[in-house]
C-alpha cells in the first residue's frame, strides 16, 4: 500500500454520527483503494462489537479495537470530557489522518464538533492533494 487512511471514531454501538460516516467510508473503498491507500478505523470498542457492526453493513475495511485507549493515548486523541466509570470514558476524538507508506501524518482531517464528520470525498481530496493521481 501507498498509504494508509486512519479513522479514529468514537463507537460504532451506540455514536449514530460514527455510524454514519464509518458507512459514509464504505462507499469510497474502491476509489480509496484505486489511489494505493487502506482504510482501517479504530476505536475503544472490545472486537465483537466492531465485528457485528462490519457484518450488520458490508464494511469492506478494517475495524481495529484499542479496549485499552493504548494508541488513542498515542496520538493524544482521547476526549478528556468523558471521567472513568463513563460508557464514553476512553474514546478518541474523531478525527482521520492520511499516513504515507512510512507511517508519517500528511494530513489530518476534522471537524469542530462530533456530530460532524469529514465526508469520503473530502478524505479522496486528501488524498490527491498528498499524492496526485497516477496519469492513465
Amino acid at each position: 500500500a501507498k498509504g494508509l487512511v486512519l479513522v479514529f471514531y468514537r463507537s460504532a454501538a451506540w455514536c449514530p454520527y460514527c455510524q454514519l460516516q464509518l458507512i459514509d467510508l464504505n462507499g469510497g473503498v474502491a476509489e480509496i483503494e484505486k489511489r494505493g491507500y487502506r482504510i482501517a478505523a479504530i476505536s475503544y470498542e472490545k472486537p465483537p462489537v466492531n465485528a457485528g457492526f462490519i457484518e450488520a453493513r458490508g464494511i469492506k475495511y478494517t475495524l481495529l479495537s484499542d479496549p485499552a485507549s493504548e494508541i488513542i493515548d498515542r496520538y493524544n486523541l482521547r476526549d478528556p470530557q468523558y471521567q472513568p466509570g463513563s460508557r464514553a470514558y476512553g474514546v478518541p476524538r474523531p478525527v482521520i489522518f492520511i499516513l504515507d507508506r512510512d507511517g508519517v501524518i500528511r494530513d489530518k482531517l476534522y471537524e469542530e464538533t462530533y456530530k460532524t464528520r469529514p465526508p469520503v470525498g473530502l478524505v479522496i481530496e486528501a488524498i490527491d492533494k498528498v499524492r496526485p493521481p497516477a496519469r492513465p
